[in-house]
């Protein structure tokens, strides 16, 4: 009985996606966040470029923790990286702001209107253009403020110690001192929070914030499991990928940038509890 309510659900949640053309909506995001990529990593670039304890370099090396582990996507964005760090002013991080805000944000606002269209909400794209550009300023903040979290780590460690040693809760402070260290929650973690922020305030019309936590608890775990599994098959059986360079980095990267924001739109189509 158990198995046949599941089953009915997972059908819902595909039939509640079919209808809703969702494939398309995820079709037209991953197109113009692909061409707002070079402006995005200009002014992420400029912006740690302003941060004295970090480098383009250690932003290439936190940036792989969220891609696949696949050598030539990695190649060709520490390459870009790398040269549009060289390039890197003022001026251009300035144009760079004004260029990535707007296209980027009509990658995020094809993801507001497949969501709205989801939630069975109708509205002008251009009524929903300020939550987007909202939205878009915040995705683009998400590297620095995470490296800077990362920086402070040792002295909000410290000062959690003299807290929590003061009130006899020094077991407490070895817990949160081991979940601290395991880096690698942070990531899930934070897509959780970014998922649930979006499934609930990008598209119009009022949702309650609890009722959001199943789709965006889904959508990031099966992000982080499908980009885990994508950099270990792909590699495996599609030998094309260690011929073709660069090409194939544009593509694989395009594939997987589309098939994540495809889980984005799954999960907001799961039933809300």
């Amino acid at each position: 009985m158990k198995n046949n309510k599941f089953i009915q659900k997972l059908l819902a949640v595909q039939k509640r996606f079919s209808d809703n053309e969702m494939t398309v909506y995820a079709g037209y995001a991953t197109l113009y966040i692909l061409m707002a990529l070079v402006p995005l990593l200009t002014l992420i670039v400029a912006i740690i470029n302003r941060m004295p304890w970090y480098s383009a370099e250690d932003f290439s090396a936190y940036l792989f923790e969220f891609l696949p582990d696949l050598p030539q996507v990695q190649s060709m964005l520490s390459n870009i990286i790398t040269s549009l760090n060289r390039q890197s002013s003022t001026l251009v991080a300035s144009v760079s702001a004004l260029t990535t805000l707007w296209s980027a944000s009509n990658g995020v606002t094809a993801i507001q209107q497949g969501l709205e269209k989801a939630n069975g909400i109708r509205r002008p794209s251009i009524k929903g253009k300020p939550a987007a550009l909202l939205f878009t300023l915040g995705y683009i903040l998400f590297i620095p403020v995470i490296l800077i979290f990362n920086l402070l780590n040792e002295p909000v460690l410290q000062l959690l110690e003299n807290i929590l040693i003061k009130l006899h809760l020094s077991l407490l402070y070895s817990q949160i001192e081991s979940l601290f260290s395991y880096s690698g929650l942070i990531v899930p973690v934070l897509a959780f929070l970014m998922f649930l922020l979006t499934y609930t305030y990008l598209p119009a019309g009022k949702r309650s914030l609890k009722k959001q936590i199943p789709g965006a608890l889904t959508a990031s775990a099966a992000c982080a499991l499908f980009t885990v599994a994508f950099g270990f098959f792909i590699p495996r059986f599609w030998k094309g990928s260690l011929v073709y360079g660069s090409l194939a980095a544009v593509f694989l990267s395009a594939m997987w940038l589309k098939l994540i924001i495809t889980i984005i739109f799954y999960g907001a189509c799961l039933p809300e509890e």
